[in-house]
């Protein structure tokens, strides 16, 4: 399968795997919205062209958001295996959050684990989070309040502070879309704090 044909199977594998599930803010926008966007950041704006990152991008929430079972789960990577080959499956497992933990901890194992990604899954992660502040930006879930809000953007900088070195163009569009929400939101850092 050459790049762009496997791009538009990726695109119509997770659309179909997400085609019943909505964002969490109040405009009830469609969830392919989110990896469409996150691949075209990365191509659109990152000028990243590496097919295997791309078609990740687009899978990158479909083993995670998916499937409610271990069983499902191993169904599903075998599956993407079998499509997709495994590179682009180890890739996607590599951004890949594991729900049977508790939030609490998935969350401070982004963090813990960032420095040690692969660089594909470093530029997928910086390109992710960027597009989660720019949902909070624009369309947040109305039951956030400016503290949880504050919480999930300084929890991306610190997913990010193990991140860095991988696009510079993307590391910038990082720190201004923490900037845009932090001046929407009204936030100031700690160092304006003191």
């Amino acid at each position: 399968m050459t790049g762009s044909a496997q791009l538009l199977k990726a695109l119509e594998y997770a659309s179909h795997r997400h085609r019943t599930q909505k964002r969490k803010g109040t405009r009830n926008i469609p969830f392919i919205n989110h990896p469409i966007q996150v691949a075209s950041l990365l191509a659109n704006e990152g000028g990243e062209t590496d097919p295997v990152l791309l078609t990740a991008a687009v899978l990158h929430d479909v083993i995670e958001d998916t499937v409610s079972s271990a069983e499902e789960r191993t169904e599903l990577m075998s599956e993407i295996s079998g499509i997709f080959g495994d590179e682009i499956l180890a890739l996607t497992m590599e951004v890949t959050d594991d729900k049977t933990l508790e939030k609490k901890v998935r969350k401070q194992l982004q963090v813990e684990h960032a420095n040690n990604k692969s660089l594909r899954a470093k530029k997928l992660k910086i390109a992710d989070k960027i597009t989660n502040l720019r949902d909070i930006i624009i369309d947040p879930p109305g039951w956030w309040s400016n503290d949880r809000i504050l919480e999930y953007i300084s929890w991306a900088e610190q997913v990010f502070e193990g991140l860095k070195g991988v696009n510079p163009v993307l590391e910038d569009i990082f720190r201004k879309t923490v900037a845009e929400a932090k001046l929407k939101y009204n936030i100031q850092s700690a160092d304006n704090l003191s």
